[in-house]
């Protein structure tokens, strides 16, 4: 994954201590298209703490994203509680606010098409294959409890694996709240992700 909300909100937050994976020149372009929010449904806003584990070491951090009619907005914040950054998707057009000293060694987009990655796709059956990649699916009834992305192209090799922890119940974050906590194994760039939402509304 060129891009993760995990990976821009450690650059935001993570004071720049942790060096970038050797492969992150490597991957090709995001096949993915941004759906609109206003598609999503209903509104909702939800508060997150992220642990991320590299082979260098582990970062703590915050952010805070919110879906209000056919606008998604992430904030992520700095350990002194001001703003590191605001991404905004309104329709399908992505604007930036920096308040960080350096740039983002990325298209900021890009995290938002990892965001919908792991909260607004479903895949349409187990194997199937969407923009540009193969999705994968395990259940537990209607729970969704393991999502797994392999390119088709095979650039790069491996997956992005998402565990939902108890799972993902229909409908949530958007109508109804995520699970406490979701890991993310990201096999392209060898790292891990924790994520636990600390308050989710619907609004």
């Amino acid at each position: 994954m060129r891009a993760s909300i995990a990976l821009l909100l450690l650059a935001a937050c993570g004071g720049g201590s942790t060096p970038p994976p050797e492969n992150a020149g490597e991957v090709e372009p995001y096949p993915t298209v941004l759906a609109t929010p206003s598609s999503f449904g209903a509104d909702f806003a939800m508060e997150q703490d992220v642990t991320m584990r590299y082979p260098q070491g582990e970062e703590h951090f915050r952010g805070v994203l919110q879906k209000q009619g056919d606008e998604l907005i992430l904030v992520g914040l700095a350990p002194h509680g001001g703003r590191a950054f605001v991404l905004t998707q309104r329709g399908t057009e992505v604007s930036f606010e920096n308040f960080m000293p350096r740039e983002l060694p990325f298209p900021p987009e890009y995290i938002f098409h990892d965001i919908h990655r792991a909260w607004f796709k479903d895949a349409p059956g187990d194997g199937a294959e969407m923009e540009g990649e193969r999705v994968t699916e395990q259940m537990n009834g209607e729970r969704v409890v393991e999502r797994r992305y392999e390119r088709l192209d095979g650039r790069p090799e491996g997956a992005i694996t998402v565990r939902y922890g108890e799972g993902l119940a229909p409908g949530a974050p958007v109508t109804a709240a995520p699970p406490e906590t979701i890991t993310i194994d990201n096999g392209w760039f060898g790292y891990s992700a924790t994520i636990t939402t600390r308050n989710w509304q619907a609004l």
